[in-house]
């Protein structure tokens, strides 16, 4: 019997467990509150931008009661019913305004997106963030990125099972099969883009001093949409040493006219910067493309072989529509390239100081003439010590522009600021104690450059033969190593004192033999003058 009221009491336990736990199962559903947050997308965003959320609408709750809960949306704070009439229902305009109101932005919740970590090849990713119920507007902004993009509008609502997926304010409480649900975002945006080219196909990669060079510029203004109000438009564009602008030569174009800039233009020497009115771009201009062109004009002082003339043209523009001076850049650059003759390899560079040996200057007997302020005793071995060196004329086949070069204390012949092409060497003043090379000398100058327009490799022939080939690797725009073949042609100089002589008796005798007969001649002369006075 006691057993039997042991096994009852032990059935009756496992019920009243299985009751409570029945009834905790069944208990109706979380209420809806404060402190609700999904999990908001905004997809097709450049890596690096800042996207920033500002709620605009809020969730409204009557409090605790499990008949009650969620009631509804309302304006947030500092946004009035002018601002934004149906609180469900944000219109495009109203969006818009609400974005270029930088002092109301500063003033609602904001939340900062975060990026996602796995962003597509092309730059590009999605941004996440816990966002509470309600409407949120987003927007894209940062120095770093290169596009414009427009205001977008996210939701996170409440969803009742069997609505219809919509954003609606119908009450939600602790009864209802509810689930918080997202509206998400695809950013959609424009990119602006400035190229800069040389537009003569001969001068593309390689100029000589003297040259007029050829530029052009295409930019894009940015299509901006009704939130700005106010923004920065501007294109710059920098010449490198060496090329001086002509700023008369400037031409501007916008949306297939011609557009004289006044005094929205400035210029120098080596660059200029066309600053476009806010105004002008919002109502004549939004969205068109710019073009324009101009010349420069190589110097003396131009960079030569690895060391490139590098100008950049730079596109400046506002990607903030409740802040105008919030701005980004984007830029385009040539590549320009002169070449010299036993010049530095890399021009002005302070990490690669060779100095290239494509030209020596050596007497009969292999020694290199070499210039010193005044002769030595003793010459150094190997070298035949001058005063002056061997004066060279260069001339460019093609063109006929002429170049002059002395040789130095070592015997070479510097030529800096050439063209590729095709050229004749001929000496025209000799080394002190020498006789002049008559030989006319081909020289050529072949390059190679890579889909950028940066040099990769060089080659000068001297007379048919390769004398120096030179090839670089880069890493970034940045040369990373260069590596040379050269071999040295030598131009041979004749000893004055060494000239052969004809094989007879020499000059002297004949010298003397016509002094003798031109005194002779003298005193003939006098004895006939003496005798016609006598008669």
């Amino acid at each position: 019997m006691k057993k039997i009221k042991k096994l009852l009491a032990l059935v009756m336990a496992m019920t009243m467990v299985l009751g409570m736990a029945i009834t905790v199962s069944a208990a109706p559903g979380r209420m809806p509150g404060e402190g609700d947050s999904k999990t908001a997308t905004v997809q097709n965003v450049e890596v690096g931008a800042t996207v920033t959320a500002y709620q605009i609408t809020v969730a409204t709750y009557a409090g605790d009661n499990k008949d009650e809960g969620f009631t509804g949306y309302s304006r947030a704070e500092y946004i009035t019913d002018a601002m934004l009439a149906d609180p469900n229902a944000p219109t495009s305009d109203e969006v818009t305004k609400l974005a270029k109101d930088s002092t109301l932005l500063n003033s609602l919740k904001k939340v900062t997106m975060d990026p996602n970590a796995d962003a597509d090849g092309d730059g590009y990713t999605s941004y996440t963030a816990n966002l509470a119920p309600g409407y949120w507007l987003v927007l894209v902004t940062g120095t770093d990125i290169i596009e414009v993009y427009n205001p977008m509008l996210v939701g996170v609502y409440y969803s009742v099972s069997g609505t219809d997926g919509t954003m609606a304010s119908d009450p939600v409480n602790a009864n209802a099969n509810w689930t918080l649900e997202t509206a998400d975002a695809y950013a959609k945006s424009t990119k602006p883009q400035v190229v800069k080219t040389i537009t003569d196909e001969k001068d593309k990669n390689s100029v000589g001093i003297g040259d007029t060079v050829d530029f052009k510029i295409e930019a894009d203004i940015p299509s901006y949409s009704d939130q700005y109000t106010e923004v920065e438009v501007v294109i710059s564009d920098t010449l490198s040493e060496g090329l001086t602008l002509n700023s008369e030569s400037i031409a501007i174009n916008i949306g297939g006219e011609a557009y004289i800039p006044g005094d929205t233009l400035v210029t120098g020497t080596d660059s200029f910067i066309l600053t476009l009115p806010s105004d002008d771009v919002l109502t004549k201009y939004n969205g068109e493309k710019v073009e324009i062109t101009y010349t420069a004009t190589v110097e003396e002082n131009i960079h030569y072989n690895f060391d490139p003339n590098t100008n950049t043209a730079t596109l400046e523009y506002s990607n903030n529509p409740s802040n105008a001076e919030d701005t980004t850049t984007t830029d385009d650059k040539t590549y320009t390239y002169t070449f010299g003759i036993d010049a530095l390899l890399y021009g002005n560079s302070e990490t690669y100081t060779e100095t290239t040996n494509e030209i020596i200057k050596v007497d009969e007997d292999g020694n290199v003439i070499s210039t010193v302020t005044e002769i030595s005793q003793t010459p150094p071995e190997g070298k035949t010590e001058v005063l002056t060196g061997a004066t060279f004329k260069l001339t460019n086949n093609e063109t006929k522009k002429e170049y002059t070069a002395t040789t130095d204390v070592d015997g070479k012949l510097e030529f800096t600021g050439l063209d590729e092409g095709t050229y004749t060497l001929v000496e025209t003043a000799a080394p002190s104690g020498f006789t002049v090379d008559t030989a006319e000398h081909t020289v050529e100058i072949r390059a190679t450059y890579d889909a950028e327009g940066k040099l990769t490799s060089y080659t000068i022939k001297i007379d048919g033969d390769v004398t120096s080939t030179y090839t670089a690797t880069y890493e970034g725009e940045e040369v990373k190593e260069i590596n040379s073949a050269p071999t040295t042609k030598e131009i041979v100089n004749t000893k004055l004192a060494s000239l052969p002589s004809t094989g007879g008796i020499g000059t002297t005798i004949f010298t003397i033999g016509g002094c003798v007969i031109m005194i002779a001649a003298a005193a003939l002369f006098f004895v006939n003058r003496r005798k016609s006075e006598e008669n």
